[in-house]
């Protein structure tokens, strides 16, 4: 879904400001004076009339006195970014990762931003090239892209999460938990990724990581259920990790996530427990897909031959 654009924002000398947008047919204002803030809303039967009259109440607003004070996209953007991650996860100091990011200077921060952009969903710009860049500077743009990991654009997020599997730098654990934790809201027009390719590229979770995984797993949010469960398959050779899964096979059922984590494990450490999990699997209609229920059928074949 298409995001609004942002307001173009113009201050007075008097202290007034005055916002104004084209979402789509309908220009909206945005007023504040003397601490109250009114908004309106001014329909047309086209985008092209409503950028007109944009254009028109912009120029009356510049003769009244008005000086525009919008900030460059790439600094909305990164703001907008921030205050993801305070809505999303108050706990978590994004400020500190914009200041560390424009330590290396505005110029940086700018570019960075903008090759971003390059990777959301049909953006023509060639996000091969916006990898590579990023993958160049990482060591200096690395607050950047933890802040990316709340991005509003599902393409970026997956490309975020790629590059965060490829560097495996453990420094941005914290992040990703706080992805796991504190999850994108599942409503609205933002765009929600689970970073499960970086957190398997760390490697065995360490005891503090592991815990807080076994407690995602109690969570009500499905996401947080698959995502956590994925990891905790993935090294359940660890008789403690596969333990924490195993206690919770009754909630697997209710998503079929956590289903396929349960069947994982059972391919990597071939704990006979999970015999009965994957004939209930290998019976509902919800695993039938081809593919699926032959991938079903030989890791039951091989906890068979144990």
């Amino acid at each position: 879904m298409a995001r609004s654009p942002p307001f173009r924002r113009f201050t007075h000398p008097d202290g007034r400001q005055w916002e104004i947008r084209l979402a789509g047919k309908v220009v909206e204002l945005r007023i504040t004076s003397e601490g109250e803030t009114v908004s309106r809303r001014r329909p047309f039967d086209a985008p092209v009339l409503g950028a007109n009259d944009l254009d028109a109440l912009v120029r009356e607003q510049l003769a009244e006195g008005f000086t525009e004070q919008t900030p460059p996209e790439w600094k909305r953007r990164l703001d907008e970014l921030v205050s993801f991650w305070e809505a999303d996860d108050p706990g978590f100091d994004a400020d500190v990762l914009r200041s560390q990011l424009l330590e290396g200077g505005e110029p940086l921060a700018k570019e960075t931003i903008e090759k971003l952009t390059w990777w959301e969903t049909g953006q023509p710009r060639d996000p091969a090239l916006a990898r590579t860049w990023l993958r160049e500077h990482v060591d200096q743009i690395l607050p950047g892209l933890l802040l990316a990991l709340r991005y509003p654009d599902h393409q970026v997020l997956l490309n975020v999460d790629a590059l965060f599997a490829e560097i495996k730098e453990p420094g941005v654990i914290e992040a990703l938990l706080s992805i796991v934790e504190h999850p994108t809201p599942n409503e609205g027009d933002r765009a929600a990724h689970m970073p499960l390719s970086a957190l398997l590229a760390l490697g065995k979770p360490d005891g503090d990581t592991a815990h807080r995984l076994t407690q995602a797993l109690a969570s009500d949010d499905f996401r947080v259920r698959d995502v956590a469960a994925a990891v905790l398959a993935e090294f359940s050779t660890d008789e403690e990790l596969f333990a924490a899964l195993w206690k919770r096979r009754v909630l697997a059922r209710e998503s079929d996530g956590t289903c396929w984590a349960m069947m994982r494990a059972a391919e990597v450490c071939r704990a006979p427990e999970l015999r009965d999990f994957l004939k209930w699997m290998q019976k509902s209609p919800r695993f039938r897909t081809p593919g699926y229920s032959e991938r079903i059928g030989d890791a039951l074949a091989r906890l068979r031959n144990r």
